[in-house]
């Protein structure tokens, strides 16, 4: 029986440093059809870490890091590997402020910091061998795909006048504001990786080990003062003077999207005390985030909290409960 249950456990070892490199390795190999498992690394790095403890832990992806890296540099990917490598800092940050018993809000804080300085190292080493910035490269591709659309489609002679008149002038407004937008967009991707790995990760914590090192998402809420932040940073859009629209608008940006994150808690909340079914609330959940009223929605519940306290989550009859 020790023999075979040895065995087993040196199967499942070798399992979990080959999900380490497979993760890492994937979106270098076929981008186009796994370029979003890149999200999955933090979280299978903070999750490693907390399951099976730091030491064991660092084993499975340390290994798994060895071996993605000599793939990588034999199959020639070093860029999306350096790319896949800086997601791992956070994984790391955000174990230790769960071992840590820091609060999910100063611990998202630190992941965020960890996620953006990991991609500000790796962008400023790439620059040693490069003429221009990566942040530059990015911006010129984007404007370079724009000018591409509009050669086709003035080739193209079943486009009316009308139709591609309409697409320069929106192509040109997108070039006009993409180079302000994008930091705030950089900011929600951020925001993104780090909310997913957090609430995934607690959750499946919850579900493998019955607690995690948070309480659970649906009784997540933000800080009431950053309603302000929203406000102020709709007033500087609104008004017509840079750069104070350009610095609301990236500002509302990220806000918004935080208070999306906490109308899905609230929705969670609700879904929950109501034992809505599972499909029932799969079929909600592609509703309402892949179309852009579902966002809308979740942000202006997730707003409404502020001010209602829709879950009760201050009164005393909840902190009994």
């Amino acid at each position: 029986m020790n023999s075979k249950e040895d065995k087993s456990e040196e199967v499942k070892y070798v399992q979990h440093i080959l999900l380490v490199t497979a993760v890492i390795l994937l979106p270098g190999f076929l981008g186009a059809i796994f370029g979003w498992v890149h999200g999955l690394l933090p979280l299978l790095i903070f999750y490693y870490l907390i399951r099976y403890g730091k030491d064991r832990g660092k084993k499975y992806i340390l290994f798994g890091c060895l071996l993605a890296c000599i793939a990588g540099l034999a199959f020639q990917i070093i860029e999306q590997l350096l790319f896949s490598l800086t997601l791992i800092p956070m994984g790391f940050v955000l174990a230790d402020s769960a071992k840590n018993r820091e609060s999910i809000n100063l611990a998202g804080i630190k992941g965020i910091f960890a996620l953006a300085g990991s991609w500000i190292l790796a962008t400023t080493i790439l620059t040693f061998g490069m003429e221009h910035h990566p942040y530059t490269l990015l911006i010129a591709a984007l404007n370079q795909g724009m000018d591409e659309a509009i050669a086709y489609y003035k080739v193209n002679s079943s486009v009316p006048a009308d139709t591609l008149f309409l697409l320069e002038q929106t192509f040109a407004m997108m070039k006009n504001w993409i180079p302000k937008v994008m930091p705030g967009v950089l900011a929600c991707i951020t925001l993104l990786i780090t909310w997913f790995t957090m609430v995934i990760g607690n959750r499946m914590l919850h579900k493998n080990t019955g607690s995690g090192p948070w309480p659970e998402y649906r009784f997540w809420a933000l800080p009431e003062k950053l309603v302000w932040a929203l406000i102020v940073s709709a007033i500087l859009v609104v008004l017509p003077m840079e750069p104070g629209r350009t610095i609301g608008l990236n500002v509302l940006m990220i806000t918004g999207l935080l208070y999306c994150f906490q109308g899905a808690a609230i929705m969670l909340f609700y879904f929950s005390k109501w034992s809505v079914p599972l499909f029932l609330r799969t079929l909600i959940y592609v509703l309402l985030f892949f179309q852009t009223f579902g966002v809308i929605l979740l942000g202006i519940l997730g707003i409404a909290d502020v001010w209602t306290d829709l879950r009760r989550l201050n009164s005393t009859e909840q902190e009994k409960n």
